[in-house]
């Protein structure tokens, strides 16, 4: 099996495409709106420029903000692949007078610990950067542990054995954990890619309007 993408992999994959994407749109309709007023005189053409510098800046830092937080989607998308793949691997465990079940009040704290210890693992192979691995934490910690504990409660279970926490997570628990962070990750991209857009289409206006 190959290893998944690091995050910086996944990054200097994605950056280009989004930085090119954001300037040539941005950026190009600033050209065109200097090329629109190039000949109302050197204040008009100052003024165009310097509109045009500044929407070569913005479309830059937009291209990367954007990559960083696409990259951070896709490495999370493959994060919980890999969540998946490692629950599939643990040997199913069998009732016995052992493990039978605890008390539901007494598991929060271990099931944490194993989603942190998980995530470092992840995050190390991954390749994480710190902010992208504290949120992945936060999350999972504060949803799908909780989620857990409150669907036993629901259903009347007091007493968890460690196969029901490895079953729900196949289950729902591992998508539940996942789904806000992605979303947040997606909503933001998607947020300023819009205002991009916007400013190009801003451009295009003002030319439209010069011509």
């Amino acid at each position: 099996m190959t290893s998944p993408r690091t995050f910086l992999q996944t990054l200097f994959r994605t950056l280009p495409l989004h930085v090119l994407a954001a300037v040539a749109v941005v950026g190009g309709a600033a050209v065109v709106y200097s090329a629109t007023v190039s000949t109302r005189g050197t204040w008009a053409v100052l003024g165009s420029w310097s509109l045009t510098a500044l929407y070569v800046v913005i479309a830059l830092v937009g291209g990367v903000v954007a990559g960083v937080l696409d990259a951070a989607r896709q490495t999370m998308e493959r994060l919980e692949q890999s969540l998946r793949d490692w629950l599939h691997t643990l040997p199913a465990l069998r009732t016995t007078a052992e493990t039978a079940g605890r008390d539901l009040s007494t598991v929060r704290q271990e099931y944490e610990t194993l989603v942190d210890h998980y995530v470092a693992q992840a995050g190390h192979r991954l390749r994480l950067p710190h902010w992208l691995e504290k949120l992945i934490r936060a999350a999972l910690r504060g949803v799908v542990v909780n989620r857990f504990i409150a669907s036993c409660t629901e259903r009347g279970i007091h007493l968890v054995a460690p196969q029901d926490f490895r079953n729900w997570l196949l289950a729902e628990g591992v998508s539940l954990g996942f789904m806000p962070v992605l979303d947040q990750l997606s909503w933001w991209r998607y947020l300023l890619l819009g205002l991009l857009i916007i400013l190009a289409t801003i451009a295009l206006t003002l030319a439209w309007l010069a011509s």
